[in-house]
């Protein structure tokens, strides 16, 4: 296994158990080392050797080993901290360190401890080693002229000791995000102005000022960015314990856990998935008999992958249970009046696969039913889409379920197209829009008292942004309305508004109560001449219920 894309995190926490445990070592030679600060050496010692052994750097790992076997000894009571035992494991610490700084530029040989090793390992209760100390190691290698031995060995700081990793508390990275954000913003108010002032020549500066902005927002997300294994760990224990305790038995792996996500979209990912995964095992995995009966393996698999395709990542949970049959969750969605009779006969397969996030649907019939699909998996989707993100579910019965899971790489400063409604301007993401376009009056038709219109071999029904958000329409009837498409949820939609004034790079804010009570509403955002925009969530306008009107977003939920 690649562990290289790991190097970085493994210098930085090393880095931080080193300089904790020879601090440590020095406050208990100048004071009485109580039982937890010896507790506390080893744990360091113990930790370093671990994760030196997980990255196959086992010199690291055995003069840490070394180290934590003389420790084990002075927390057993066999041996005290004495001043010369003191300066064994300060000596340890420095060659770990010079190690940890190969490590850090590439180095795979590291210098010969072995020398060290062996006086750890000799040294006796009465505080001496059996072995007799050799000089530290030249971090130079082989053939660096050899230093000076007759003067006394003192640490000297390296070039590598200059911080080259550091550790950086999250809300300063979140407040670098938001100041970048409120750059951007005055940047565009900038540029609002220049427009009006042409003669101050500020086209080229502000060309400049943008190119340095994006390089701005760039390393600032690199900054928040995380691999996905930063919560993949806890997938493993969390699968196998349910599929113990279910009698079940489930394979489990996860693929892509390299692949970096914004730290926010992270933290808000983690539920999601965490439910998902159980609902594969608890509900979409067949018991070992009832697998053998259906030709299968006793094991079923359970798979997370995650891909990055530009500036979106897809995170996909698969199984190879029992799958959902279609057929089956609308009878049961109309059974329990979360969609009528007529709404059922017109459902396209991938909406009656997404009934499962109806926040109406039946968690017990389903279980005894439906294989169980869709316990809380409204919760699932909102959260998703709260991101700006997709879900999608595929499914076969008998062979097992996808569920796909697509999102912005961020969420914090999104490309975002600007509509005019009425008084209001509104912003969607770029990522929610399937297309932009003008209907001229003959290309909208009636189908079954539903406005509509044609795109290739699909009737996209329309909607009106201005009737759903109690705006003026425009007057005079043009000929050509503009409308965004969107397909969110395999049921498409096409938005008919006023005018659509372009896309634009926008800071999306969170907003307070009571805003933040209104659906449809995701955040706002301030544009360069002082407009406030709501950032839209399409999603309200392409529910799954079409038997529902469509709320507006704003008014109160």
């Amino acid at each position: 296994m690649d562990m290289s894309q790991y190097r970085d995190l493994f210098v930085t926490e090393s880095r931080g158990h080193i300089t904790a445990f020879n601090d440590l070592l020095v406050r208990c030679e100048s004071s009485a080392a109580e039982p937890g600060d010896i507790d506390e050496l080893f744990r360091h010692a113990h930790s370093l050797k671990g994760m030196a052994a997980s990255m196959q750097f086992h010199p690291v790992a055995e003069l840490a080993h070394r180290m934590e076997d003389l420790l084990s000894k002075v927390r057993s009571g066999e041996f005290s901290l004495t001043p010369a035992m003191v300066d064994l494991l300060l000596e340890g610490g420095d060659v770990l360190g010079v190690m940890i700084a190969m490590v850090e530029e590439g180095h795979d040989r590291f210098p010969d401890s072995a020398d060290l090793i062996n006086r750890l390992g000799g040294f006796t209760r009465e505080g001496a080693s059996l072995h007799a100390p050799a000089p530290l190691p030249d971090r130079a290698g082989p053939g660096a002229p050899p230093g000076d031995q007759s003067a006394p060995r003192q640490h000297q700081f390296r070039q590598s000791d200059s911080f080259k990793t550091i550790r950086i508390r999250t809300e300063i990275l979140d407040h670098l995000v938001n100041i970048t954000g409120e750059l951007i913003t005055t940047r565009y108010r900038l540029a609002d102005q220049a427009r009006s002032c042409p003669e101050a020549l500020l086209e080229e500066p502000l060309s400049h000022l943008s190119a340095q902005l994006r390089d701005l927002r760039d390393e600032v997300f690199k900054a928040r960015m995380l691999p996905f294994s930063f919560v993949a760990e806890r997938f493993p224990r969390l699968v196998r314990d349910l599929s113990r305790a279910q009698g079940k038995e489930v394979m489990f792996s996860v693929e892509g856990k390299e692949i970096e996500l914004d730290r926010g979209i992270l933290e808000e990912i983690t539920e999601p998935l965490v439910h998902i995964l159980r609902n594969s095992v608890d509900h979409g995995m067949e018991m070992p008999a009832d697998r053998l009966a259906a030709g299968k393996g006793r094991s079923g698999a359970v798979t997370v992958t995650v891909t990055r395709d530009k500036d979106h990542v897809t995170i996909c949970v698969a199984d190879d249970g029992r799958g959902m049959d279609p057929a089956l969750l609308i009878a049961r969605a109309v059974e329990k009046g979360v969609i009528s009779d007529a709404r059922a006969d017109t459902m396209t397969r991938e909406e009656a696969l997404l009934l499962v996030c109806a926040p109406g649907f039946s968690t017990a019939a389903a279980v005894s039913d439906i294989s169980g699909r869709g316990v809380g998996m409204d919760v699932v989707s909102t959260a998703v889409h709260s991101l700006g993100g997709t879900l999608s579910i595929e499914t076969e019965v008998g062979r097992g379920s996808r569920f796909i899971l697509t999102f912005p790489i961020t969420v914090s400063i999104i490309n975002a197209l600007l509509v005019r409604c009425g008084r209001l301007t509104l912003a969607f993401p770029v990522t929610a829009v399937d297309r932009a376009l003008e209907l001229g009056r003959k290309d909208i038709i009636d189908q079954e008292g539903q406005k509509a219109c044609k795109l290739g071999d699909t009737v996209v029904p329309l909607q009106s942004l201005n009737r759903l958000l109690d705006q003026p329409s425009p007057k005079g009837g043009p000929s050509c309305v503009p409308a965004i498409v969107s397909g969110l949820n395999a049921a498409p939609v096409a938005l008919l508004t006023d005018r659509i004034l372009g896309q634009q790079e926008i800071f999306v804010k969170p907003l307070g109560l009571p805003l933040s009570r209104m659906r449809g509403i995701t955040g706002g955002t301030i544009l360069g001449d002082g407009h406030i925009v709501f950032v839209m969530d399409i999603r309200t306008f392409a529910g799954t219920n079409g038997d529902a009107p469509l709320p507006s977003p704003l008014r109160r939920s």
